[in-house]
């Protein structure tokens, strides 16, 4: 697994995940139920981790560059 972005919040990961979803591309929020319940201690520079597998690594990183300003940073 690799860390394509790391986001503000859970729901950017979210968001992001559904995004790369619907391009074929399986992404996973490592940090989904922790994020969840105690969101400050992610407000820091670590963020939301979002992951995908090694081989989409490329294709996630260009869809994330030209899809996250279509559904809000």
């Amino acid at each position: 697994m690799v860390t394509v972005a790391n986001l503000g919040n859970i729901q950017q990961a979210q968001s992001l995940k559904l995004l790369l979803g619907s391009a074929g591309i399986e992404a996973f929020i490592p940090d989904e139920y922790s994020a969840g319940l105690t969101p400050y201690l992610f407000m820091g520079k670590s963020g939301v981790r979002l992951q995908v597998f090694e081989q989409d690594e490329e294709e996630a990183r260009q869809i994330i560059e030209h899809g996250f300003d279509e559904i809000g940073e």
